[in-house]
């Protein structure tokens, strides 16, 4: 019987129906494309924010640490120390290693040119490197930086253990440049400790950054000119991250310190601090610093950006179950005779509330289906525009906008339904 009237009732106040079912779409859709974005906006905006160059950059631990005389920081007197190329790969081939987006190594060394001196920085341009898994992967400095203008083409980067012949090329900075008078194809004479070796310039950089000032070459020829072969300065890493939780970020600086349950989240959640920790247990003699200006504000743009998300699913949710309520509370005070008569004849309080949550559950099912379906085509369109690649949608966004829609469904009878409750049959039966 139940069922029967349940049917009944459907059919009929067909324009309330579509108002409540309308209402539940929509609002299941906003939440469900959210929901679906969510899943995947962290790693494609961290990506984009890649743009902002390393986060992580590994340096020799001998070398780290500051000293001073007498309250005078004379640690630029100290002989430099270097890292060994031979554990460049171990930036990647570690735990973290699907996380580790880009490196290029880098060796400094100051050099004469033929006005005055000169930073020179050998590095990696675009290097197809080998894991010892025999994975293949490119990285260098053309992935670290992606947002370097280069005016003319960047160089190519010389074959592992590869002797520099003739003149390679480099990549020469803007400030430099215009000091020197350089313009792709000049000819650049750079003497250091390891000799002369002359260049020629393939592009000039313009990038805002200190490289401006500097050459860039391939790291083998800077092995060659400078007598440092096998030796690397520091290590510049990209490494797609977590935003980090406040007790972490505090903590995670000693990870000894935590306590073995914490240290083991720590250790498995990509914070910048934890892939750091990693990337300094690889590399043997090495320091791993994090660039707190480029990981804060990584982490500072995805937390804000997760809140507005949930805010927006909040709201929109929020405002179906209001509609969804107008719409339920007007079709009570329309069908007042027909719950009159039910508990006139007898049916209970829980019978009828039951007959009204119902519909509304079966109304809550079918608009948490649609707007599944339409939600993952809105998510995919947004993430289209905003990244150029659509979202993967999962199977569980499925059944979890169902359940959206119920809730929304459910909080839009909690009016209707304490109305009803109130109402006595002599009441809604006045004037019959």
């Amino acid at each position: 019987m139940f069922l029967r009237i349940l049917g009944d009732s459907l059919l009929r106040q067909k324009r309330r129906k579509v108002v409540v079912l309308a209402a539940v779409t929509l609002g299941t859709t906003v939440a469900a494309a959210l929901a679906d974005m969510a899943l995947d906006v962290g790693d494609k905006m961290s990506r984009e924010l890649k743009s902002f160059g390393a986060n992580l950059v590994v340096v020799p631990s001998q070398g780290s640490k500051e000293v001073r005389v007498a309250g005078e920081d004379v640690t630029r007197l100290r002989l430099p120390s270097y890292l060994t190329a031979d554990d460049l790969l171990k930036v990647k081939d570690n735990f973290w290693k699907n996380n580790v987006l880009a490196f290029a190594p880098v060796l400094e060394a100051r050099v004469k040119v033929s006005r005055g001196t000169a930073p020179l920085l050998g590095t990696w341009f675009a290097r197809q490197a080998r894991l010892a898994s025999g994975e293949r992967f490119l990285t260098g400095m053309k992935s670290l930086n992606p947002t370097w203008s280069v005016q003319g083409s960047w160089p190519e980067d010389l074959d592992p253990g590869q002797i520099p012949q003739g003149s390679p090329p480099a990549l020469v900075g803007a400030r430099l440049a215009a000091r020197l008078a350089l313009v792709p194809g000049s000819k650049l004479e750079v003497t250091a400790d390891g000799g002369s070796l002359p260049f020629t310039v393939t592009g000039i950089l313009r990038g805002g950054t200190d490289e401006e000032d500097a050459i860039l070459v391939p790291l083998e020829a800077a092995w060659r000119v400078t007598g440092l072969t096998g030796k690397i300065s520091r290590i510049p890493v990209s490494a797609l991250t977590t935003p980090e939780n406040a007790v972490y970020e505090r903590l995670g600086k000693n990870p000894q310190e935590l306590p073995p349950q914490e240290f083991e989240k720590w250790s498995c959640t990509p914070f910048v601090s934890s892939i750091a920790y990693e990337i300094g247990r690889a590399l043997p003699g090495s320091k791993v610093r994090v660039v707190r200006r480029v990981a804060d504000s990584e982490g500072k743009i995805l937390n804000r950006v997760s809140t507005l998300m949930t805010l927006l699913a909040l709201m929109a949710a929020l405002g179906a179950a209001l509609a969804v309520a107008s719409a339920l509370t007007a079709g009570v005070l329309e069908r007042r005779l027909e719950f009159g008569l039910l508990k006139a004849l007898g049916s209970g309080n829980v019978a009828v509330v039951g007959l009204l949550m119902a519909e509304a559950g079966l109304l809550g099912v079918a608009g948490g289906l649609m707007g599944a379906g339409a939600g993952a085509l809105l998510a995919r369109w947004l993430s289209l525009s905003l990244f150029g690649s659509g979202v993967s949608i999962r199977p569980l966004s499925i059944p979890l906008a169902v359940a959206a829609a119920l809730a929304i469904t459910f909080l839009g009878c909690l009016l209707p339904a304490r109305r009803l409750l109130r109402l006595h049959p002599f009441e809604m039966l006045r004037g019959l």
